[in-house]
């Protein structure tokens, strides 16, 4: 089964390296330029990952983050956040959730696609063992 996968990113560079290196994994990308976009493409999506950028302008990765965690329809979905912030406090309250990780920016394209296989090898097998 193709893994979704939900990039949000307010730097299309960012974005289209993203998109690139996913692409050879063959999982279909889904991307938006801000937290409210993102929001809107989640539950329109119901991806199986969300790629979030932490340092956004208007609504930032981590208050994203917080309105995933308190909608129920989406609450269960896995995020790893794309973070250069060096601000532990604010990673560990992002980090409080065993469904989000992170890795920090600049990442290299390889250490992306093995967390990416990780978290969604992780997800899966979740969801296998609850349907059991």
């Amino acid at each position: 089964m193709e893994a979704k996968i939900v990039t949000i990113d307010d730097e299309p560079a960012i974005r289209s390296l993203i998109r690139h290196a996913l692409r050879k994994e063959q999982y279909k990308i889904f991307e938006a330029g801000n937290g409210d976009e993102g929001l809107k493409l989640i539950r329109e999506k119901m991806p199986d990952l969300v790629l979030l950028d932490v340092v956004m302008p208007e609504m930032n990765g981590l208050d994203t983050l917080v309105v995933i965690r308190q909608d129920a329809t989406i609450a269960h979905i896995p995020v790893l956040m794309l973070t250069g912030v060096k601000d532990s406090e604010k990673l560990a309250t992002a980090l409080g959730n065993p469904r989000t990780d992170f890795l920090e920016k600049p990442f290299l394209l390889e250490m992306l696609q093995q967390k990416v296989q990780e978290i969604l090898r992780t997800y899966r097998a979740e969801n296998v063992s609850k349907q059991e």
